[in-house]
């Protein structure tokens, strides 16, 4: 490998788009599963790149073990916030 090609290599890893579009397929069939919904685990798909983009991706060791943590954690979040949403339905009660 020529410096150039190390100098390539290191900067397109800087690049937080070109890193995370290979994970996003399997980021988002994981949060599918998870929550049943596709536009939601795309929803949550969109916030982990966000995620992605704000962390200083030189200490993640592991990008698809970072990846998949992050959007499993925010579905878990989602199913709880929809679990609470349902249980303090303010409505009129039918039998």
């Amino acid at each position: 490998m020529t410096r150039a090609d190390a100098h390539e290599d290191h900067h397109a890893s800087d690049d937080p788009a070109s890193s995370f579009e290979p994970h996003r397929a399997p980021l988002t069939g994981l949060a599918y599963r998870m929550l049943g919904s596709i536009a939601t685990a795309e929803d949550v798909v969109q916030e982990a790149y966000l995620r992605w983009h704000a962390t200083d991706r030189s200490n993640v060791q592991n990008p698809r073990a970072f990846l998949s943590r992050t959007v499993t954690r925010l579905c878990l979040d989602h199913l709880k916030s929809t679990q609470v949403q349902r249980e303090q339905y303010i409505g009129p009660w039918l039998p």
